[in-house]
């Protein structure tokens, strides 16, 4: 399998080691780490990924609403995103939605249930 670029806009250090290490697992794909809003606009315009992952809680950007602006700046419609937040199923599952979203997850991660998500986005 090609070497796929995933995005993940997500300012806590330890969540984006923990996702380090779930793509490791997965195997075939670079991670992109953007820590805020503005970063992950400056990442898309610059590079091509195959998926956004996107943190509802940034410093400067609701994970719901950024997913517009990074359209906006070049990510193509075709990318999937998934919303990555701490809150309840009900709430993230509209957060979503209402961003554009394709899916969330919810944290913690269960690791092998995000396994098995990934191969969904990435190895369609």
């Amino acid at each position: 399998m090609a070497n796929r670029s995933v995005l993940y806009v997500e300012d806590d250090p330890v969540n984006v080691l923990l996702m380090q290490g779930i793509l490791e697992l997965h195997g075939g794909c670079q991670l992109l780490v953007a820590r805020s809003g503005s970063e992950a606009c400056t990442t898309v315009a610059e590079r091509q990924v195959d998926l956004v992952l996107c943190d509802q809680h940034l410093p400067d950007a609701a994970g719901d609403q950024l997913l517009a602006r990074l359209r906006e700046v070049g990510l193509p419609t075709r990318v999937p995103a998934v919303l990555v937040t701490a809150e309840p199923g009900y709430l993230a599952a509209t957060l979503a939605e209402r961003g554009g979203f394709d899916a969330f997850w919810t944290k913690p991660l269960d690791v092998a249930g995000t396994l098995r998500s990934l191969e969904r986005w990435l190895d369609r």
